[in-house]
Order: C-alpha cells, then sequence, then structure tokens
C-alpha cells in the first residue's frame, strides 16, 4: 500500500523553502517536475495533504534538506474514477464548440479549462453544471478581477476529447477542426455552433442601428468549416480575412432562434438591439 509523509508544520516550511531557493522557479513552473497536478501540489505546500513518500523523497533530494522527524501513514490506494466515454448528443456538441472556442486542453497534467471574462459568471455557471452532468465529474470555477475559469484536471476527460472527438493539446492555432461527429445530425451541428458562438463569437451594431455576428478565428482552414456549417444550416455569409460575419437582419434573428445562444453578454446586446428598433 502506498506510503504517504506528514510533516510539522516548520519542518514542511523548511523543506518547501529550500526547494524554491535550489530550484530557483516559481511555484507554478515546480510542480511540473514531481508528475501531479498544480492543486496538488499546492496542497502539498500548504500541509493540507501528506506528501507520497516518492514525492518527499524527491524534495529532500533536490533541497538538499534531511527531515528527520516525520510520520509515516500507510493508505489504501486510491483508484482514480473511471470517465466512461459520454453518450453523443445535443450537450456534448455544445461542449466541443465550447471548446474549439475559448477552451484550453494543456500538454502538461491533463487540465481541460474553459476561460472568460469575469463578467460572465452566469454563463461560466451554466458551464459547470454543462460540463459536469455530461462528464460525470467535478469541475472547479475560479474568479479572479478580470478573468474566470472553469477547469478539471483529469486524463479521462482529456483523452476522451483528444482521442475520440479529435481536439489539439496545447497551442490549436492550425490544429482546430469541428469533430467529424458533429455533422452525424443537423441537430449536432446547431449545438456546436452555439457553444462556439457563446465564447468566441460577437454581437454588435455597425453605425449604431446595423446588427451584425461575427465569429473570429486566426485558423483560416477551421473558419472555413465554420463558414460552411453556417451556410449549410441556412444563413447567408460573409467572409472576411480572419472573420465570417452575418449581416441580413432576417439571418440574424435566424440565428438567436434556431441557435439559441445560452450567453447573457449576446442576449443583453440583441435584446437592446430589439428595443431600439420601431414597433410595428
Amino acid at each position: 500500500m502506498p506510503i504517504f509523509i506528514k510533516l510539522k508544520d516548520n519542518e514542511r516550511k523548511r523543506l518547501f523553502n529550500a526547494l524554491k531557493v535550489k530550484m530557483n522557479k516559481s511555484w507554478r513552473k515546480i510542480y511540473l517536475d514531481f508528475n501531479v497536478s498544480r492543486a496538488m501540489f499546492l496542497h502539498y505546500l500548504s500541509g493540507r495533504f501528506s506528501i507520497p513518500e516518492n514525492i518527499f523523497l524527491k524534495i529532500q533530494d533536490i533541497a538538499g534538506v534531511r527531515i528527520k522527524e516525520y510520520e509515516r501513514i500507510t493508505k489504501t490506494r486510491f483508484v482514480q474514477k473511471e470517465i466512461l466515454p459520454p453518450k453523443m448528443d445535443k450537450k456534448l456538441a455544445e461542449i466541443l464548440g465550447i471548446l474549439n472556442g475559448d477552451g484550453h486542453l494543456s500538454k502538461f497534467k491533463y487540465e481541460v479549462c474553459v476561460v472568460g471574462n469575469s463578467k460572465e459568471k452566469d454563463y461560466f455557471e451554466y458551464l459547470k453544471i454543462l460540463f459536469e452532468k455530461k462528464f460525470n465529474t467535478n469541475f472547479t470555477l475560479f474568479i479572479e478581477p478580470n478573468r474566470i475559469k472553469l477547469r478539471v484536471y483529469s486524463k479521462g476527460v482529456s483523452d476522451i476529447l483528444v482521442n475520440i472527438y479529435g481536439l489539439p493539446k496545447g497551442k490549436k492555432l492550425g490544429k482546430l477542426k469541428i469533430p467529424k461527429q458533429v455533422f452525424i445530425s443537423k441537430g449536432f451541428l446547431i449545438s456546436y455552433l452555439k457553444g462556439l458562438f457563446d465564447t468566441d463569437g460577437t454581437f454588435y451594431l455597425r453605425r449604431k442601428k446595423d446588427p451584425v455576428i461575427e465569429i473570429s478565428s486566426g485558423d483560416l482552414k477551421f473558419l472555413e468549416e465554420v463558414k460552411n456549417a453556417l451556410v449549410y444550416s441556412g444563413f447567408n455569409i460573409s467572409k472576411g480575412t480572419n472573420k465570417i460575419s452575418i449581416y441580413k437582419k432576417a439571418d440574424i434573428e435566424k440565428f438567436f432562434n434556431l441557435i439559441k445562444p445560452a450567453n447573457s453578454k449576446h442576449l443583453k446586446k440583441h435584446q437592446n438591439y430589439l428595443n431600439l428598433m420601431p414597433r410595428g
């Protein structure tokens, strides 16, 4: 059974302080050397969790410190919860669109996250429920002064998204594509576009009166795929260098009625536009 080390507060602080001095890095970079998630490493650092013996010995070696007094604890081996591939449906298609928009899959420690503006708190609370129900695991919501982040560290979730649906790890530019499973039904495609627009799209007024729906991307091949998906869904599209736009008012209304965005920042702007329209 695995062995864990419990340290006294003063010894734990002495050990980790020596480690930081020897490695001469920030904690954000140090944890990568120990093959654990950032969150778990910080739990060891704070003393909230006991330290696995192999990690404790490695820290001692790097820090050049020997701790003589500590408690060895034997624990039943933790079996990581198995994440089963979720059924392909509209909710999963929406999630795939979200991740192709403002999502990120890390190359390190299996982090899956979505990042947005801190003003989008209500939308990210919606995302937390959406992701947790679909993957049957807990996601954490972090709210900072200027941004909000939903994330999970999960090999199971990451492997499903990468190996089954082809989402890229690390930098997305030049690697994005609409997953082939989305094209199984038009309903899936509509939901995918909903997730993509909610996170990576904009709605605004030109000349203070003319509505525009816009999706931008530096990935031109992916942008062409999105344009074709919108055309297939019945919209008239104008394509620029790094963006696609919808200008016709009838298409704008069709978009909000068919795609049904969930992000209130788009819904509020659209409602403000409708309030400006002359009443019949």
